[in-house]
């Protein structure tokens, strides 16, 4: 079983790696419904433009098994970042039908990084188990 937990784990942390490269991608890309929502939330120009650095940075520690855990923690740090700002309340002033959308559907906004988070964690857990050292620790404490 643990050959096939590995290639889940693997899989699961590439989805995550590859999502933030793509979101990254997109960002750098400038087209024009991401950019007017990203504006929405507040983040143009140079924002923009380091959410995106920040975004790849993520991807290629998280990616490569060497620097994963430090990776991890940028994974989590960046989409716990995209979860709250989608979730905040931002003044809406008009934009047409897909932001006016989002305005008003804030946690539709969280979904996708709860996703690639999820994914992220999950995978990190299959194919590092011993990342979970300290709830097993408790668990044998609890036991004694």
């Amino acid at each position: 079983m643990k050959p096939r937990n590995e290639r889940l784990g693997n899989a699961l942390i590439y989805a995550c790696a590859i999502g933030l490269a793509i979101s990254s991608t997109v960002k750098f890309l400038h087209p024009a419904k991401p950019v007017a929502y990203m504006a929405y939330l507040g983040f143009e120009d140079e924002k923009l433009i380091l959410v995106a650095l920040l975004e790849l940075a993520a991807a290629a520690a998280f990616l490569f098994s060497s620097t994963r855990s430090a990776g991890l923690l940028l994974v989590s740090a960046y989409f716990g970042g995209a979860i709250s700002a989608h979730l905040a309340n931002h003044p809406f002033h008009g934009g047409g039908p897909f932001l006016e959308f989002n305005a008003n559907h804030h946690y539709l906004g969280t979904l996708p990084a709860t996703l690639l988070l999820s994914c992220g964690w999950i995978g990190v857990w299959l194919r590092h188990p011993e990342s979970m050292w300290s709830f097993g620790r408790r668990q044998a404490i609890q036991g004694q």
